[in-house]
């Protein structure tokens, strides 16, 4: 009888062991596969129920920093598996970053000198370069316009405060181009003179031009006309300089030859060239191409 008894337990005594340990794995396997466990703890997701996004470095010219986020949104909605990030900078200092190494995916210039220089330098994949927008030079003044700036032939009175673009900023260049065609077809070497003599900061970005403008810390400034007509109603005047005295920007695009990314860098450049892409360009004051 007691051998009988001590047999009968050891076999209760195994079972247990038995359902104890199935507990344990079922439990381990609930937290595997994120399962909610007894006790209603969510446990970790697996990757197929959070997948990650893919990332898309995009460097861009910074006159289109009013653009970028919209662009940003309109192209993550129609490719939801990839996520965007803008680096917007003087598009000079762009080109330095990527000839220094710098990884992107994709370089949206606003001077086609520079795309020229990273094409011939290997840092593009050439077949991929295009125009996708352009440009033209204006002269913006604060809401109050405290100098009574009214036409460009007053930008050489004396006492006034002007800023534009750096000579190695594509907005700096450009104004350039059109104050000498000014100063050539309408208002002469000495107009010309005094305007420079006015100018109390030259900045290294086309939006540092506007920021002055915005906060009444010049009298005028020299921007893109994009940067007008993407400003909000009312807070800045402007001066349209006629087209056959002005300086025409041209925006390229092209996809980096180091690009990890060739697909999404692709279909970046394809929305931007479409017609959603332009329709948004439109909307921040860009032209066609």
């Amino acid at each position: 009888m007691k051998q009988r008894s001590c047999k009968t337990y050891q076999s209760r005594t195994a079972v247990a062991c038995i359902l104890i340990l199935l507990l344990v794995g079922s439990a381990s396997f609930a937290g595997c596969t994120g399962v909610t466990t007894q006790a209603g703890t969510e446990a970790t997701p697996t990757l197929t129920q959070a997948q990650s996004r893919t990332p898309l470095v995009i460097y861009a010219a910074a006159s289109l920093t009013g653009a970028s986020p919209v662009l940003k949104q309109a192209f993550e909605k129609a490719y939801p598996q990839y996520d965007v990030s803008f680096d917007l900078d003087g598009t000079q200092m762009l080109t330095q970053k990527i000839e220094q190494g710098a990884e992107a995916d994709v370089f949206l210039s606003a001077s086609t000198r520079y795309t020229d220089r990273l094409k011939s330098g290997g840092y593009l994949e050439n077949s991929t370069v295009k125009k996708f927008a352009s440009n033209y030079i204006i002269i913006i003044l604060p809401k109050a316009n405290t100098a009574k700036i009214e036409s460009a032939a007053d930008l050489d009175h004396t006492s006034l405060r002007i800023a534009m673009g750096t000579e190695e900023v594509p907005v700096g260049i450009n104004t350039r181009q059109a104050i000498d065609k000014m100063a050539n077809t309408s208002y002469g070497p000495s107009w010309k003179e005094g305007l420079y003599s006015n100018v109390v900061t030259y900045e290294t970005t086309e939006p540092g031009v506007v920021t002055k403008v915005n906060l009444g810390e010049v009298d005028a400034g020299f921007v893109y006309e994009s940067s007008y007509k993407a400003a909000k109603a009312g807070t800045l005047k402007a001066i349209v300089i006629p087209k056959d005295q002005n300086s025409l920007q041209t925006y390229t695009v092209g996809i980096l030859a180091k690009t990890g990314e060739k697909e999404g860098a692709s279909r970046f450049l394809e929305f931007l060239t479409s017609a959603d892409g332009q329709k948004i360009l439109a909307d921040f004051g860009f032209a066609s191409a």
